[in-house]
């Protein structure tokens, strides 16, 4: 029963056979495999003059599937244009709809509304906005895991369980972003995983030592605190965790060989950012101050995992006078 489909005009006209001949509805419903209500629903709906007949009834059920319905979207001008504001503001649809209910709107609509009007309507404007245009959603599958090839008693799995809990702040998750005609110069991102702040970073040479060296410049300037671990994949640009530890005092761990997913913070935020920077960006022409103002735009985008707080409100509850200053 947990793959619902509708009755097809066979079934109906088993079930007019049935009804016709005296069976329950019981009955009915354990030889059509169905749930009792549908059968119930089925004869409220579908019936004409009082009377059931299974043609006519199919035909009455397919008319009022194919029936459009009018979305609030459609509706309601204002709540198109807060809803259309935001998609370019670079929100999603889940983070508008969970905002609208924390601050109480009246008219508001859920993410699937958004999402079904923008699909159906195939409006330009706002499928252009999404950051995944995909008809549909991708499945989850599990790849093989393998051995750190740093070295194994680095691997994720040997992470104290406080981190994948996200109960305190200061564990960080780390990675590269690439681009096309360049395999040279990349930008590093991190990204903390209770309060999902990100920070970027502009690599003009993807040598361990010269990334370990940007990191380790950039989460020095936290309390130590906040600087407690940091999880890579195990790409060669991070190769260099020694750095990190003797000077950050800090512990680094790495994903399972093929299997970045495991620092799902991370690759999240990297998909996030792809809207701002594909592949076909130009990295030469952009900034580090670019990277810095970017940052700040995404520290300041509500999160659904985050009760729709930005990543910046997180963190000011627990070091006020600092973030204001970092990103």
């Amino acid at each position: 029963m947990s793959n619902y489909t509708h009755l097809t005009v066979t079934e109906r006209r088993r079930f007019y056979v049935w009804i016709e001949m005296g069976y329950s509805m019981s009955a009915i419903a354990k030889r059509l495999n169905r749930h009792r209500s549908t059968l119930y629903r089925e004869l409220e709906r579908n019936q004409s003059q009082r009377i059931y007949l299974p043609v006519k009834a199919h035909e009455k059920a397919e008319t009022r599937r194919k029936q459009e319905r009018v979305c609030k979207l459609q509706e309601n001008p204002t709540l198109y244009d807060y809803v259309l504001g935001y998609l370019k503001e670079g929100w999603s649809p889940e983070q508008i709809a969970g905002r609208m209910k924390q601050e109480n709107f009246i008219d508001r609509v859920c993410h699937e509304t958004i999402y079904r009007y923008i699909y159906r309507k195939q409006n330009k404007d706002l499928y252009h906005c999404l950051a995944y245009k995909k008809p549909r959603r991708s499945k989850r599958f599990a790849r093989k895991k393998q051995l750190c090839r740093f070295h194994p008693l680095r691997l994720i799995t040997l992470r104290p369980p406080e981190i994948e809990a996200r109960t305190t702040l200061g564990h960080w998750e780390g990675d590269s972003i690439e681009f096309q005609g360049t395999k040279r110069k990349a930008i590093t991102t991190l990204v903390e995983r209770k309060s999902r702040l990100v920070a970027l970073i502009k690599n003009e040479q993807r040598f361990s030592k010269e990334v370990a060296a940007q990191i380790r410049e950039k989460l020095e300037k936290m309390p130590k605190k906040f600087r407690r671990t940091v999880t890579f994949d195990q790409g060669s640009e991070f190769a260099d965790y020694r750095q990190l530890e003797g000077q950050l005092k800090c512990n680094v761990f790495y994903c399972h060989s093929h299997s970045p997913w495991e620092k799902g913070s991370n690759e999240n935020m990297n998909g996030r950012l792809r809207r701002y920077l594909p592949r076909s960006t130009d990295i030469a022409k952009i900034s580090q101050n670019e990277l810095d103002c970017l940052a700040k735009k995404m520290n300041n985008i509500p999160r659904k995992c985050l009760g729709f707080k930005t990543p910046k409100e997180l963190f000011l509850q627990h070091h006020k006078s600092f973030c204001r200053t970092w990103v």
